[in-house]
Order: structure tokens, then C-alpha cells, then sequence
């Protein structure tokens, strides 16, 4: 829905995944990337941040489009959260950034995958380049609501399944909005929707699938694994197009990783992850 988010990348664009060396390992060992529950099992009802920017974007076009039309907009935005749940892999635009050895691989012990991102962008996912200036992102919110508002005008039906899909999708696109002071991260964010069914007298999880590759793929197992004592979702989906592609270009060691380049070439060649190019950071 919202378009300008889109990441859309050229050929020879790169993109980084921070990672611990053990997750390095299963990441090229098994082929596969994780996508982990974006935000978490006991507070997805709300979509934190980008939910605040709603909230202000609705409250400057109050006096124009109407309390009634917002509150509906609120209603399916607000409980998107009990239709789906979003889960996400994270990258940046920057694979050599000290805050993110920091915070994403083992404190500069681990590495940066660089992934041709025309290719990891086949997967079932919705690439979503992240905006991180907080007027830019109530700008662009509001032209959002304005063009569902103009399209609502036009089919004539009132809040009919058009409005719900474009306030649905405007619901869960707001993850790409995010606080300024991440800025540094330049994080593109993939993100895949799974379903809440009904089961018994509760919910479950299923993944619809997508299309994979340009062609239709059934959904994958979805996982849990324990976080912070919670349970957090995750499913794990293979990036080669069944071992026709593989779009690991570039491996950046961390500043605190010792391990010798050439070592880290005979893995990844042995394993046929092959002609990567390895980088030591030059972060201090």
C-alpha cells in the first residue's frame, strides 16, 4: 500500500545481514534465512511506533476527512494484529557499521552476509525500505489515508471489502516506519504474513505461502523457539530456488573476529557457497 516504501533495487545492489557466527554457519550451511515474529507473541496488537504515527497522521486530517472514516480506518488497523502476525528478516544498505556489529553480531565477533538483493527479494516477502524522519513518515502516512479516502469516494460502497483491504495493508505496512534514532541501520526489511486460524477454542498460525521464484509455493512449518521466556515465532525459508541460485555475494568479517579470510573462502567454497567475496571490517 504504501508504494514509496517498496524496496526496489538494481542488479548489483547489496544488502547485509548482521549476524552471530553461529547463525553465519547455519545460514550457509543450510541455505536458508530466518524470518522471526517482528515484534512479539504478547503485545501484537500493537504496532508500536508506526501505530504513534498513525495516530498523529489520523488526528491532523481529523477536521478534513471526517472522525466516522478514521475510526473505521483505526478499527481494522488496530486489530490487524488478530488477522496476521509479521514476520521479518532484517538488512541494511551498509554492511560495515559499528553500532550494528554492536548490536546484531555478537558485539563485532560475527559477520555481515551480503546478499544480491535482486535475488533474496524472490522469496515470499514484501521488501520494505525503512523511513526513519518522523515528519516524512506522518507525510507520507497521510497521503495514504487520503488516496483510501478518494478510492472509498469512488466505489460507491461504504467501507465495503476495498476499504478493508487497503486499511489492512496500511495496517501492516506501518512496520516500515521506525524510530530516527535507528537512522544508522539503512535496514530494507523483508517481511512475510502468516494467518490466525481458529483451533478449539483458541487461535494457531498457518503460512498461506507465496510466490517463490516468480512461481506459487506452499506455505512453510512455522517454529517456535523460547525468547526472553516467549515463545517467538519464526519459519525458515530456502534462498536458492531449490539449488539453482545463491545470492551470498559478499561476507564482511567483524572487527572482533580473528578468524583468517582465506579460512572463511575454503568454508564457503567446500559447502558450495562459492565465489564470495570476504571483507575484514574496518571498523575500529
Amino acid at each position: 500500500m504504501i508504494v514509496s516504501r517498496e524496496f526496489k533495487p538494481t542488479n548489483n545492489d547489496i544488502i547485509y545481514h548482521y549476524c552471530s557466527a553461529n547463525a553465519f554457519h547455519s545460514i550457509c550451511t543450510s541455505k536458508r534465512i530466518r524470518l522471526t515474529d517482528l515484534f512479539s507473541m504478547n503485545d501484537y496488537l500493537e504496532i508500536h511506533w508506526g501505530y504513534s504515527i498513525w495516530e498523529q497522521a489520523a488526528t491532523n486530517l481529523l477536521p478534513i476527512l471526517g472522525k466516522e472514516f478514521l475510526d473505521n480506518i483505526d478499527k481494522i488497523v488496530h486489530n490487524s494484529g488478530l488477522l496476521g502476525l509479521i514476520v521479518a528478516s532484517c538488512f541494511s544498505l551498509n554492511g560495515d557499521v559499528l553500532s550494528q556489529w554492536r548490536a546484531y553480531s555478537d558485539d563485532g565477533k560475527g559477520y555481515a552476509i551480503g546478499f544480491k538483493a535482486a535475488d533474496i527479494i524472490k522469496l515470499p516477502v514484501r521488501p520494505l525500505k525503512i523511513l526513519y524522519d518522523r515528519n516524512q513518515q506522518i507525510k507520507e502516512a497521510e497521503t495514504v489515508i487520503k488516496t483510501i479516502f478518494e478510492a472509498e469516494k469512488q466505489t460507491g460502497k461504504k467501507y465495503g471489502n476495498e476499504f478493508n483491504t487497503f486499511s489492512y495493508l496500511f495496517g501492516f505496512d506501518l512496520s516500515s516506519f521506525k524510530n530516527p534514532a535507528f537512522s544508522e541501520e539503512q535496514e530494507i526489511r523483508l517481511i512475510h504474513l502468516l494467518d490466525f486460524k481458529p483451533s478449539n477454542k483458541f487461535l494457531k498460525l498457518e503460512d498461506a505461502g507465496g510466490i517463490y521464484f516468480g512461481e506459487e509455493k506452499k506455505g512453510e512449518e512455522i517454529k517456535f523457539f523460547i525468547k526472553n521466556d516467549i515463545p517467538t515465532v519464526y519459519i525458515e525459508l530456502d534462498f536458492t530456488n531449490n539449488g539453482k541460485e545463491c545470492p551470498i555475494k559478499e561476507v564482511i568479517i567483524g572487527p572482533k573476529n580473528d578468524v583468517i579470510p582465506t579460512a572463511i573462502s575454503i568454508f564457503l567454497e567446500t559447502i558450495k557457497v562459492e565465489n564470495v567475496i570476504i571483507k575484514k571490517s574496518k571498523a575500529s
